[in-house]
C-alpha cells in the first residue's frame, strides 16, 4: 500500500518549499504522482450591500492573485525537478458556488492531500486556507503541515490518537503507509467521559494487535485528558514522545455549508507544531 497520487494545495508562495518538502517525504518512497493545485476564486456576485466595491476593483484583485500563481508554479517546478516523481501543475479557475468547493473537487481523487495549517496573521487565510474543510469534507486523509517549527522527518516517531470511533479508525488505516515505515508508533487510547476504563483498554489493545499484524512497531498507552481537553493532552503527549507526526480523526458536525469542529480537532488544527494526518 502506498500513496501514489498526492495533491498539494498551494496558495501562498512563501509556503511552497515547506509544503513540497512534506509532500516529497510521502512521494519519494513510491515514485508517486504529485499534483500542485492553485485555485483562483470566482468573482463574488454583485451585491447592493457592497456598492463601494466596483467590478473593476474585484477583477483587479483576482488578477493580482492569479499572478501570484506564477511564482507558486515556478517554486513547485523547482521542488519537483530532479526528483524521481511525476509532477503536474494544475491551475483551476473556480466557478460558483466557490473556492472551497473547487479545492474539494480536486482533493477527492487523491490518495492523500497535503495542506498548510491556517495562518492567523495572513490576511487571506480565512478565504484560502482550508485544512479544516479538506479534513471534514474531502473524504481523503489530509497531511496538515504546521506553520511554525522545524520541519524535519515525518513519520519516524508517530503518535496515534485512538478512541474506538469511526473517525479514528478511518485515520489509522489511512495512515498505514506511514505507520508501516515508522520506527516507533504509540497508540494513545484516550479515555472518554462516561465510558468504562476497561472498554478503552480493550479497544486500544485490539487496534494495537491489528497494526502489529501489518508489521507496525506499535505500543499502546492509556491516557486521560488532564485539566485541559483532549486536544491539549494529545499535543502534550506528542511533545513527550518527541513525535514527528500525529494521526487522528477529525471530529465535527456538518450541515450544508457550515460545520462545527470538535474541541480536540479544533485545538490541534490551531496549535499543532508537528504535521498532523487527519481523516473524517
Amino acid at each position: 500500500m502506498a500513496y501514489k497520487s498526492i495533491l498539494v494545495h498551494l496558495n501562498n508562495e512563501g509556503r511552497v518549499k515547506r509544503l513540497m518538502s512534506a509532500a516529497m517525504q510521502l512521494a519519494l518512497p513510491s515514485n508517486s504522482h504529485v499534483t500542485g493545485l492553485f485555485v483562483v476564486p470566482p468573482a463574488p456576485p454583485k451585491s447592493p450591500l457592497l456598492p463601494m466595491i466596483s467590478g473593476g476593483a474585484i477583477a483587479s484583485a483576482l488578477d493580482a492573485y492569479r499572478k501570484t500563481g506564477e511564482g507558486i508554479h515556478k517554486a513547485f517546478d523547482e521542488a519537483i525537478s530532479a526528483q524521481p516523481v511525476v509532477g503536474e501543475w494544475r491551475l483551476h479557475q473556480a466557478k460558483r458556488p466557490g473556492y472551497v468547493e473547487a479545492v474539494l473537487d480536486h482533493a477527492r481523487s487523491a490518495d492523500v492531500v497535503v495542506a498548510a495549517q491556517k495562518e492567523s496573521d495572513w490576511d487571506y487565510a480565512d478565504m484560502f486556507d482550508v485544512p479544516d474543510w479538506l479534513a471534514m469534507e474531502g473524504g481523503r486523509p489530509v497531511l496538515i503541515v504546521p506553520k511554525a517549527g522545524e520541519l524535519g522527518s515525518i513519520g519516524e516517531r508517530v503518535v496515534v490518537a485512538w478512541n474506538n470511533s469511526r473517525e479514528s479508525a478511518r485515520a489509522v488505516f489511512d495512515a498505514l503507509p506511514l505507520l508501516q515505515k515508522a520506527n516507533e508508533v504509540t497508540v494513545l487510547s484516550v479515555e472518554e467521559a462516561g465510558k468504562p476504563e476497561a472498554t478503552s483498554e480493550i479497544a486500544g489493545a485490539e487496534i494495537g494487535a491489528t497494526l502489529a499484524r501489518h508489521g507496525v512497531k506499535v505500543n499502546v498507552q492509556q491516557t486521560k485528558p488532564g485539566r485541559g481537553d483532549a486536544g491539549v493532552e494529545l499535543l502534550a503527549q506528542v511533545s513527550a514522545h518527541r513525535a514527528d507526526l500525529l494521526v487522528m480523526g477529525c471530529f465535527g458536525r456538518s450541515r450544508l455549508r457550515e460545520f462545527v469542529l470538535g474541541g480536540a480537532s479544533r485545538h490541534v488544527l490551531q496549535n499543532a507544531t508537528v504535521p498532523v494526518l487527519m481523516s473524517h
